[in-house]
């Protein structure tokens, strides 16, 4: 199917749906993700022992100061919690997820297919790399490599699934931006030119962070006037 013949549709795990189809969407989610990459390794030992407990009602206050240093916390792995979960969405009416796990952090086509059949919800895979942090061991992608990889996993599918992303991102940044993180934004402002997809972009903890990724962008040219989200 041609960008003109995807105009105004949307391209999920399985297949073009109209856009009227989406109804109740959530924009951003992780059914499934890993993030442990990011693990911060807490120096008292009574902090070692509670970054090893699983996410519960007794560690929560805890882990709400310390974030990333618990491994559960970090984690979502589970396929069958995703898709009870994903069902009390679709139960209290939901119908669509958009769901940003990408490229380093655990992003999962065909488990993502099957979540979207046991549940009914029509669900959004992104494409593109997270921060630099959770990049895939070996070689740092060439600017060019990560557009084309973008590109394919749109209108390819992604590696040998035959199932399409529908979006680029979430596209991470930290603060400040990296080299390789500005490098990473460009290329998906040149996917975006060749497929006409959305672009998802995960901020850094900075006020100074979305402008600089919209100037970006920009600069590599984006559409900055169509909608696009920026998460912190």
């Amino acid at each position: 199917m041609s960008r003109a013949d995807l105009r105004g549709k949307v391209q999920t795990v399985l297949g073009i749906i109209e856009a009227e189809e989406l109804g109740v969407t959530l924009p951003h989610e992780h059914f499934l993700i890993d993030l442990s990459v990011r693990f911060q390794h807490p120096v008292r030992m009574s902090d070692r022992a509670m970054s090893l407990k699983p996410v519960n009602l007794e560690n929560l206050g805890w882990i709400h100061y310390h974030p990333m240093s618990n491994i559960d916390n970090l984690q979502l792995m589970d396929e069958e919690i995703a898709v009870k979960e994903g069902l009390l969405y679709k139960n209290s009416g939901g119908h669509s997820v958009v769901d940003l796990t990408n490229i380093g952090i655990g992003r999962d086509p065909l488990a993502l297919a099957r979540i979207s059949r046991a549940t009914g919800l029509h669900i959004v895979m992104g494409s593109g790399y997270y921060s630099e942090t959770t990049w895939p061991d070996g070689a740092v992608p060439t600017e060019e490599m990560i557009i084309e990889q973008i590109v394919r996993d749109i209108e390819v599918g992604v590696e040998e699934t035959g199932i399409k992303a529908g979006l680029i991102g979430e596209i991470g940044t930290e603060w400040p931006i990296s080299d390789n993180e500005k490098m990473s934004l460009r290329a998906a402002a040149a996917a975006q030119k060749r497929t006409g997809a959305a672009i998802n972009v995960h901020s850094g903890n900075s006020p100074s962070c979305p402008f600089e990724i919209i100037e970006t962008l920009g600069r590599a040219g984006a559409d900055i006037n169509r909608p696009h989200y920026i998460s912190i």
